[in-house]
């Protein structure tokens, strides 16, 4: 019963970076952005840490994100379709072992009964090596169809994957999951203002106190993160700080934007686990900076 246990870990442990992972932040419907890791363009997403793009049709709706999640997108309208979603962990199992992680997965959150279709290795279009899994269950009473292509960045898995009710997933889906590209050299370690780097060491330390209201004070009110405000954090947070034993930021892409700036980069805590701190966005609040969201809220 140790692998449920750990699982439980990692998830509540990854609450404790509410206020720093924020995936993308909403592009100005009215105006032409060139896809950056700050910037959400429909049909491509720029992951911030570690840097890499990938494509998806362009009339997808963004999902509101769910644990271990980067990106999640699903075909228009009310009914049960493809979902195209981004995860990413830590682990130092070789890329053979993803399709042990993915089955325990929807075992231990589900409990589907699931079916290994296929489990091969295989390729990006860069050559970076690629592990893909098909899966079958059943899920709200209808078949479910499942394909991710898994890739690693040292101990750091990019888990890319489309599920479809009723369906075939054939090779217009597929190509979604393989358009994913590294951009390498984005991915090494900047300096940041003084002051936004006190800031960071102050939100760590904060954390490290396990006082709820140091760290909550380090939030705007205003603060909104693909549908998750200050007070949900919170109340994450009251069930997780407890976990905490060490944090450590690495910021690797910074833009400053007047009163509100976006970094991206990553964070290890406990010495073991490492997760992007992807897209952030913060705000200068009374002269203080404060963690901001990325102001959207998807529609469930």
């Amino acid at each position: 019963m140790k692998k449920p246990i750990i699982l439980s870990i990692i998830m509540a442990l990854m609450l404790l970076t509410l206020g720093s992972l924020a995936p993308t932040h909403a592009q100005d419907s009215a105006k032409e952005e060139k896809p950056t890791f700050y910037h959400l363009v429909p049909g491509t997403y720029v992951n911030g840490w570690p840097r890499f793009t990938m494509t998806y049709p362009k009339d997808w709706v963004e999902m509101p994100l769910i644990i271990l999640q980067l990106f999640a997108a699903k075909t228009p309208g009310p009914t049960l379709g493809a979902v195209f979603s981004v995860y990413h962990f830590s682990s130092p199992l070789p890329l053979d072992k993803f399709v042990d992680l993915v089955v325990q997965w929807f075992r231990i959150t589900t409990d589907r009964d699931v079916t290994v279709v296929s489990d091969r290795p295989s390729r990006l279009r860069d050559g970076t090596p690629a592990q893909e899994v098909e899966l079958q269950m059943v899920s709200n009473g209808e078949p479910y169809n499942w394909l991710g292509v898994a890739t690693k960045k040292g101990d750091i898995w990019i888990n890319t994957n489309i599920g479809l009710y009723k369906g075939k997933i054939g090779e217009d889906l597929k190509a979604v999951l393989y358009s994913l590209q590294y951009e390498p050299n984005k991915d090494e370690p900047v300096k940041v203002p003084s002051d936004v780097q006190e800031f960071l060491d102050r939100n760590s330390n904060d954390a490290l106190s396990h006082d709820l209201t140091k760290i909550m004070a380090s939030f705007s009110d205003k603060f909104l993160n693909s549908g998750v405000r200050k007070g949900e954090v919170e109340r994450g947070l009251r069930q997780s700080i407890g976990n905490l034993m060490s944090s450590k930021v690495t910021i690797t892409d910074f833009v400053p934007a007047g009163d509100r700036a976006y970094l991206t980069g990553f964070r290890i805590i406990n010495n073991r686990f490492t997760f992007s701190l992807t897209e952030t966005s913060i705000i200068k609040e009374s002269g203080e900076w404060k963690w901001y969201g990325n102001q959207r809220d998807p529609v469930p």
